[in-house]
């Protein structure tokens, strides 16, 4: 019997084109093996990551848990208009001075990209 794995074996297609090796395939299926892997440990991972974020956001939650729906409507609409005061202070901010927000814009875009980029 000969022993395939000490001896290195080019294998063909029907044209008689090389394909691959024996030692490049099983490279190969030991990179299979270490991804497959790595993808389980990445989805315990993340699912670790989902059920943390969830329970912060329920802990979140728990304070409007005691209120009820018109007072749940009430703090909706003071937190609307507070969000729509100041979009407008805003507004008002880059038209009094157009170039000053053009400039913090393009700093905060490359500050944005630098730390992207790291």
């Amino acid at each position: 019997m000969i022993d395939l794995r000490s001896q290195e074996v080019v294998l063909k297609n029907i044209k008689g084109e090389e394909m691959a090796t024996t030692q490049e395939v099983t490279k190969l299926k030991e990179d299979i093996e270490l991804l497959k892997t790595d993808i389980k440990e990445l989805s315990s991972s993340l699912k670790e990551a989902t059920a943390e974020k969830v329970n912060k956001s329920k802990s979140k939650l728990d304070i409007f848990e005691d209120l009820s729906i018109d007072e749940l409507k009430a703090k909706l609409y003071e937190l609307k208009s507070k969000g729509l005061d100041e979009v407008g202070e805003v507004e008002s901010k880059i038209k009094n001075d157009p170039f000053k927000s053009v400039a913090v814009t393009f700093g905060l875009g490359f500050l944005a990209a630098w730390l992207v980029k790291k």
